[in-house]
Parts: C-alpha cells; structure tokens; sequence
C-alpha cells in the first residue's frame, strides 16, 4: 500500500509532531507492514528522512516538497502546484495529465498513492495561529482533493474557528473527505455539523499514545547528575511552552490568558518542592535556538534562573537534544508531570503518569477526556496566576488517586487508535477490490 501524509512539519523542532509523524508510520506499519510512506510536505528539499526510535525500528520517509519561497523551482512550488492541480482537474485529458504527472513530483505522488491523509499538526485545522497558517494547511489539503477527489483525516482536533472564511474552507475539506477521525468529541460535534448528515465522523484518541518510548544512551541534565546515570528515586516533570512563555507568536498575550504564565511557573515549583523531597525536571518539547519565540529549552533555562538559590538546587533542565521517543520515555519515569504543550502531555497519560495540563485552547480538555481526565486540566484562559498554583498542588496530592485508571484508560485509547486504523485499511482494501 502506498499512503501519503500532509500536515508533517519535517523540519519542526516540535517533538510533538515529530511524534504524530513517527506514530503514524508506526500504526502503518504495524497494519501494512512494507507500506511505502510518503509525507508530502513545506519543506526546503525533496529527500528520504528516518523516524522511529534511534536505537532500533526506523524507517525511510520520502518527503516530497513544496514550498512558497520565490526561490523554490516551479515544479516546488506551492503557487504552481495548486494551478497545476487544477487544470489536471478541469481538464481530463490523459496526455496532458500524464504529462503534469512526469513534470510536477507533487502530482505523482498523489497519483501513486493509495490513501492521501492529512494530520495538520494535530492542532492546525484551526485559525488560531493565524489565517495564513490555515490558508497554507488548506491549499496542500485541497491538492489532494483535486487529484484523488477526496481526502483522509487523521485524527486531530477541529476547530476553534474565529473567521467565516475559515469555517467556510474547513467545511469544504470536510465534505470532500472519505474518512474524518477526530481525537475529542468537542471536534467530533464540530465536524460532524461542517461535513454534513451523510459524514460518520470517527472518534479517535491521539495517534502519539501509540509512540514506542526509548531510553537514551545518556541522560543529560543541566546540572549534571553526579556519578551513574540514575534517575532520582521520585521525580516531577514540568514542560515549559515556549509560546505561552512569550505571550504567543505576537508577544503579546496572543493566547488570551488570564493567568501570567511566566509568572505562574516559578511560583508552581516553589510550591510543589514544598510538597515534594526529591527534584523537579524542567523538560522542553520544542527546541528552538534562543531568541526564537518557540523556544522551550530557552524557556526552561529562564524559569530556572528565576528561581531562588535554595530552590534552584533541586532543580534540573534537561539539557540533551533528545527525540520524541527518548522524551517519552524520559517523562516516563516521572511520579507526576505538569504539560503545557499537548504532546508533552500524551507522552504522560499515554504511559499512566498522574499529568495536569495548562491550557492555551480548548484541544487539552478534549485530548485529556479521552482517558478521563478532563478535571486535570487548568485552562489558562479561566483562571489567574494564584487560582493556578493553588489547583496544580491540590492535583499533585491526588495523583495516587488516579494512577492505576490512568494506565487502563490509556490502555483502552491504544486499542481504540488501532482498531480505527485497522477499520480505515479495511475500507481502502474494499474500494480498490
């Protein structure tokens, strides 16, 4: 079977889509073992990347690009690849597809491919990052439409949509799409109601509680741990975000928040050293350099620094360049863990880690209800600094209360993620048949 992914960003420092990307090839694997993947994808350079865990399993992904710089080649570029599409859609003529096929590798790759599926980032079928996000996620999206006459959501949040043109454009991709898979209900509702009565849309947890942890060679912390690599006996993780840290990509509360989050962190880990003997890991899931607005590793170096000497002391950033699997594993091992980039907090709940999210959207709550856990999320958008403290403490005391019904209820959201899989192989099968 030959399947194409859209929505990969290739080059993101983002483990969080590195993770959607590596499970997603993983979950094909597993179903169509030898599948050829392809992500088709904004990317700089047609080439052949490697996902999976470092340390065994990897596969070869060819990305085949586009890109909207006014240096990219015309066959790359996004502008002529829309058109292109199009008078290959108008004008259904054989030689002159055959010939937009030969001429524009775009256009091959959709033609050869058995299943074309868009994950957006997992968050991107969405204005919230701004239109010209969307717009971009809509005219890749919309290629395949073109080409194959429809289109494969993967499992992703829809929604919020602040604009009617964005409502308008979604709802278009949503009716031209043969299978929809949403991984919370709110997006569930949401999609149902923009793709029409004749749309089943599927529920789907995020395909990231499939992602196989893998343990590091070394772990590298800042400072570093002194003689064996063990880790401390209990341990707390707290994901820093970047974004939220710099007031979103405007830097100026983008997000909408009640709570000061720079503010909020340090005061966080104050309270729980308080409540908890052993250390606290600040841990990135985006690496960025610094100065960059995405950056959690600088974030991380920042909340560290702001914090007193007697409490810095039991404080440690983890310093190694690690991959999503590597960092799932790694917050495995935490007691409890704080997230405020999704994924960061999938690599908990999907492992039975006690994880309260600090939310920016509404896409927490609904990941989070998946393993009944819809309680453990602080929308930062509902209440302030202090409000925020106060409940991350009052978790942390009920994390033993949860643990054991965490692990069955991600457990059960495994099963659910491979049985829709399974289900959507079976369709494809059908119709080609």
């Amino acid at each position: 079977m030959n399947i194409g992914v859209m929505g990969m960003a290739v080059e993101a420092g983002n483990r969080g889509v590195k993770a959607l990307g590596s499970s997603l090839v993983g979950l094909c694997e597993k179903d169509q073992g030898g599948a050829t993947i392809r992500f088709l994808s904004s990317h700089r350079r047609r080439e052949t990347i490697q996902l999976g865990p470092r340390n065994g399993g990897s596969k070869g992904v060819e990305v085949v690009n586009c890109r909207l710089s006014p240096k990219a080649k015309p066959t790359e570029h996004l502008l002529w690849i829309v058109l292109s599409c199009m008078v290959y859609r108008l004008v259904p003529l054989r030689g002159l597809r055959s010939g937009l096929s030969k001429l524009i590798p775009w256009i091959r790759a959709l033609e050869e491919a058995d299943i074309v599926g868009d994950i957006r980032g997992g968050d991107s079928f969405s204005d919230i990052y701004g239109l010209g996000r969307f717009l971009v996620g809509f005219f890749i999206a919309w290629t395949a439409v073109l080409i194959k006459g429809s289109i494969v959501q993967f499992p992703q949040t829809f929604g919020p949509y602040n604009r009617g043109i964005s409502r308008l454009m979604a709802g278009y991709l949503l009716r031209h799409s043969s299978l929809i898979m949403a991984r919370d209900k709110e997006s569930q509702r949401l999609a149902s109601e923009l793709a029409g009565p004749k749309k089943k849309v599927f529920l789907c947890p995020d395909v990231a509680f499939c992602l196989e942890p893998s343990k590091p060679e070394v772990i590298l912390v800042d400072p570093p741990l002194e003689g064996a690599q063990s880790l401390p006996e209990i341990l707390i993780g707290l994901n820093v975000n970047g974004l939220m840290y710099k007031g979103g990509y405007t830097q100026d509360n983008m997000f909408g928040l009640k709570m000061d989050y720079a503010t909020m962190l340090p005061e966080v880990l104050k309270a729980l050293l308080r409540e908890h003997e052993g250390e606290i890991w600040l841990v990135s899931h985006t690496y960025a350099p610094f100065g960059n607005v995405e950056s959690d590793n600088e974030a991380c170096t920042k909340v560290r620094d702001s914090l007193p000497q007697e409490t810095k002391a039991r404080v440690r950033v983890i310093a190694g360049d690690y991959d999503c699997h590597e960092l799932k594993w790694l917050i495995g091992q935490c007691d409890f863990f704080i997230g405020s980039r999704m994924h960061s907090c999938i690599a908990a709940l999907s492992q039975g880690v006690p994880c309260v999210g600090i939310a920016y959207s509404r896409k927490f709550r609904g990941v989070f209800d998946t393993v009944g856990m819809a309680d453990w999320v602080i929308d930062g958008r509902e209440v302030n600094t202090e409000e925020a403290v106060k409940k991350v403490v009052e978790l942390y005391r009920k994390r033993d209360e949860v643990r054991e019904r965490l692990k069955m209820e991600a457990q059960k959201a495994r099963q659910r993620v491979e049985e829709v899989f399974t289900e959507l192989f079976r369709r494809v099968k059908g119709d080609s048949e």
